[in-house]
């Protein structure tokens, strides 16, 4: 192996990882929660003021890798997200 192909593989640098999630809750504009919105990582203030008003709010934000796997939950009665999602539908 060359010294300049160990210095090449030495180079690369990992690239921070941000994690994009969307919202697959109910629409709850005046707490500016908008169904299917996606955020390019957790959107902690608006989860932190959503959760003064629904406890549960935080559960309906899912990574885009598990979306198919969440809108199952979300429809499967319940699972934490179908709780969290009947939580907001109810305005509770």
């Amino acid at each position: 192996m060359s010294a300049t192909s160990g210095n090449r593989r030495r180079a690369k640098t990992s690239e921070p990882t941000i994690k994009n999630v969307v919202y697959i809750g109910p629409n709850r504009l005046l707490d500016g929660l908008k169904r299917y919105t996606v955020y390019r990582e957790m959107p902690s203030e608006l989860v932190a003021t959503a959760s003064a008003k629904y406890k549960n709010v935080a559960r309906l934000f899912v990574p885009i890798d598990n979306l198919g796997q969440a809108m199952k939950d979300a429809s499967t009665k319940g699972t934490p997200i179908n709780l969290a999602y009947r939580e907001l539908e109810r305005g509770e």
